[in-house]
């Protein structure tokens, strides 16, 4: 018994006697964060070239296709809703259960400007019509 609790001690003696690990330091040239103005500006230049590509979409078509796909669900409302856009909540609420809810790009609680407020209004829209159209697959 004491050979081993003097071994123990003598091995935790050692590795307690090691300097500590020097933490790696951190190169700071050339390192930049962005200020909130940066990512709003760059959120709104990323919107205004999605806008056009999203206006050019067929929800319609495209909801057909997925559901043809075997691709079921519903495109969320903005903010923290439980609802979605298309359908009434009463309607929602009894087939919510059925088909999950995924948000498209830039749909979020957070608005970023000009920009991204009428790529929201698109995106909103269009959630709407392809909601409709997966109303009847996820019943």
């Amino acid at each position: 018994m004491k050979v081993t609790l003097l071994s123990i001690l003598c091995v935790g003696g050692l590795t307690a006697c090691q300097p500590p690990p020097q933490p790696i330091p951190q190169k700071t040239q050339g390192f930049h964060v962005p200020s909130v103005e940066e990512i709003s500006a760059s959120k709104e230049r990323y919107f205004a070239e999605q806008l056009p590509l999203l206006k050019a979409r067929n929800p319609e078509a495209e909801a057909k296709a997925a559901i043809s796909q075997g691709n079921r669900y519903f495109l969320c409302n903005a903010g923290r809703s439980s609802t979605v856009p298309g359908i009434a909540p009463e309607v929602f609420a009894q087939v919510r259960d059925n088909c999950p809810t995924e948000c498209l790009d830039g749909v979020t609680d957070a608005l970023y400007g000009e920009n991204h407020r009428r790529y929201l209004a698109v995106a909103l829209d269009y959630s709407a019509k392809w909601n409709r159209v997966m109303l009847a697959a996820c019943r």
